[in-house]
């Protein structure tokens, strides 16, 4: 057959099958489209969780670091009293949080995820580099706290709007069918985050000598903090919007009841969330954020050790939260949680008294805790935000998400530090599994959400 407008195929005996050239471009061209979308697609969601990797880093390096810059601020005979301090500034930073979370779920779900999430990490990097460049208490007194503590408030408003903004436009790009494994990339990305604060330490403190940390050294990773967040701002401007809260906003409009309406409106959910959240935040900052703070200035290990021991455990819960995801793909959002909370109610006692100042002492229990912990943080995203309709979810998981950070995430570094110093490093634990308990019981009853639709 002649022609250049079709191309034609014979099979055996049969009739020749004609098919128009336009058609099979048509195809590819919808091929090639889909192909783009979803490339569109993964970048934007890598380019969000880059963010939640460098509000984990400034957590780390504030707590990591502490020891070395804690007497540059606050100048005391006793180290520990002067590190106390240091952790209650790093305290003060969640009392923003809240303001921040409240004001990220009105706007988001108002004008979308992603002008919050670039000024958010636009406040924080500011936040870093004011701490990288403040002026020491011996330079200029009292004022330097001042500013240690303002620059800290700003980034408590900036990571409550990154936290809450980011949370919900993680699970809003994954695909329905593998939710929990690809929104999972946001532990991942605060995972990484908190690696690479703790690479920062372990690295330093190899090359450095103790009177340099002291000194200088502890800037150092805030300025690269600054730098490093300020390039995934430029970054997020490029990201596209998230397709949930696009295809939300064509079928229902934004409900303009006034936040604390909405919140009243889903208060079940509310209430069941305050119950969860402060076991998470309190996992978070004692299992990983705070773990090599805590092992340098309580139990008395060498820097090198601690932060090595930390990277060990924080690479194998790394690898774990892929795995766990796909569990919860399988078999449910809570059945993860069930294994993740009972798993702080049946190891956190022997952990605890495995404890010691070794790197093996320090990596083998957090390891271990963080292993079985990887269960909850691998799906929190996806049953978090499947629990709670799109057009009001950013406004309804604020008050619960920051509630649990300011109140019990923020406070774990410095009630495990005080409760190891004056009374018993086994009545924090005591204080975690009850928390554990009481989460369990509360997820026990929430539905089952896996497969639900985040446009609806």
């Amino acid at each position: 057959m002649e022609g250049t407008n079709q191309t034609v195929s014979t099979l055996g005996g049969f009739a020749p099958r004609v098919i128009p050239t336009q058609l099979r471009r048509g195809s590819n061209a919808l091929e090639n489209t889909a192909t783009r979308a979803e490339r569109v697609r993964r970048t934007s969601l890598i380019r969000g969780v880059l963010g939640v990797s460098f509000e984990y880093y400034d957590y780390v390096v504030f707590a990591a670091f502490a020891p070395y810059f804690a007497n540059q601020f606050f100048p005391q005979d006793n180290p520990i009293a002067a590190g106390l301090n240091t952790l209650l500034v790093f305290a003060l930073g969640f009392v923003m949080r809240p303001l921040g979370a409240m004001l990220a779920g009105r706007l988001a779900d108002r004008f979308g995820r992603k002008p919050v999430m670039v000024a958010a990490l636009a406040l924080a990097a500011c936040g870093s580099l004011a701490i990288a460049c403040a002026p020491t208490y011996h330079s200029i007194g009292i004022a330097a706290v001042f500013l240690l503590v303002a620059a800290r408030l700003a980034q408590g408003v900036a990571h409550g709007m990154e936290s809450i903004s980011a949370f919900v436009y993680t699970a809003e790009m994954a695909s329905p069918k593998w939710r929990a494994l690809q929104s999972c990339a946001y532990p991942m990305g605060l995972n990484l985050g908190v690696m690479q604060g703790t690479l920062f330490g372990a690295v330093l403190t190899s090359v450095l000598s103790d009177a340099d940390m002291h000194q200088w050294g502890w800037r150092i990773p805030f300025i690269v903090g600054a730098m490093y967040g300020l390039f995934i701002v430029v970054l997020r401007r490029g990201m596209e919007e998230s397709s949930a809260y696009e295809a939300s906003k064509a079928k229902a409009k934004f409900e303009d009841q006034g936040y604390w309406r909405n919140v009243w409106k889903y208060r079940r959910i509310v209430l069941a969330l305050l119950l969860i959240w402060p076991v998470t935040a309190t996992a978070a900052y004692t299992l990983s954020v705070s773990f090599s703070e805590y092992a340098i200035t309580m139990i008395g290990a060498n820097p090198r050790d601690a932060y090595w021991a930390a990277l060990i455990a924080q690479t194998a819960f790394l690898f774990a939260l892929p795995c766990w995801a796909m569990m919860s793909d399988r078999f449910g959002r809570k059945f993860n949680y069930t294994i993740g909370f009972a798993s702080v109610i049946l190891l956190a006692y022997p952990l605890q008294l495995a404890l010691g100042p070794s790197l093996l002492q320090i990596a083998i229990p957090m390891t271990i805790g963080l292993l079985f912990w990887a269960a909850v943080a691998s799906t929190e995203i996806a049953f978090i935000n499947e629990l709670i309709p799109n057009r009001v979810r950013a406004q309804v998981m604020s008050i619960p998400s920051s509630m649990g950070a300011v109140l019990f995430g923020s406070t774990a570094p410095y009630l495990r530090s005080w409760s190891t110093a004056y009374v018993s490093p086994l009545a924090f634990t005591a204080y975690f599994i009850l928390l554990a308990v009481i989460g369990l019981i509360a997820v026990r009853q929430l539905p089952e959400t896996r497969g639900r639709d985040l446009a609806d």
